[in-house]
């Protein structure tokens, strides 16, 4: 399983929509990772990256929070970061782009 970074933009808040999001991110990621998936809802949207094997998914995050920040990303923007061969009860990482940054051991969506 590769390493994974997950978006989620919450609805009715100004800032980019996901069809220009995705096409932002898809140029910041290049090569580095592949588009996975998107879903959204009343609550809002999100983009799922898969990234490429042998990239380091904490220095893409350290990247994507600046980078989000620039192009005008919604308040209440976050992403979580999965390392590669990651399982429930590993560390995995919540990036608030406005805020904070975790490294979590919890459920996923909890």
């Amino acid at each position: 399983m590769a390493a994974n970074i997950y978006i989620y933009c919450p609805a009715s808040v100004p800032g980019l929509d996901r069809c220009d999001l995705e096409e932002e991110l898809e140029a910041f990621f290049g090569d580095a990772a592949e588009d996975s998936g998107a879903g959204g809802g009343e609550a809002g949207f999100n983009l799922d990256f898969d990234l490429a094997d042998g990239e380091d998914p904490h220095v893409w995050a350290d990247r994507l929070k600046p980078f989000l920040i620039g192009i005008g990303v919604r308040l209440g923007t976050v992403f979580d970061v999965f390392p590669d061969g990651w399982e429930p009860g590993m560390v995995w990482r919540r990036v608030e782009v406005f805020g904070t940054d975790q490294r979590r051991t919890d459920r996923p969506g909890s």
